[in-house]
């Protein structure tokens, strides 16, 4: 699992972008937070797996400690893998 937070120009982008990806709730965990920063549409995701490389140039690193929101007993960026 992988917890990931993006920011998009607009929900539609976004929107978009899960369409076109074809990624569903069976994929991981999708908080949508709204417009949090510089009127961009934020969006957490707590992936499952792999997730789809058109997410990659939407991904937001420069956050402190958690964000605004966590998934509970998550730290933004960890990742763990099961079997």
């Amino acid at each position: 699992m992988k917890f990931r937070k993006y920011e998009f120009n607009s929900k539609e982008e976004y929107e978009n972008l899960k369409i076109q990806t074809n990624v569903s709730s069976f994929d991981g965990t999708f908080v949508e937070l709204g417009n949090l920063r510089e009127n961009k549409y934020s969006v957490d995701v707590l992936w499952n797996q792999s997730y789809p490389e058109e997410f990659i140039p939407y991904e937001i690193w420069d956050i402190e400690g958690n964000g605004s929101h966590t998934f509970l007993g998550w730290e933004f960026g960890q990742e763990w893998w099961y079997l």
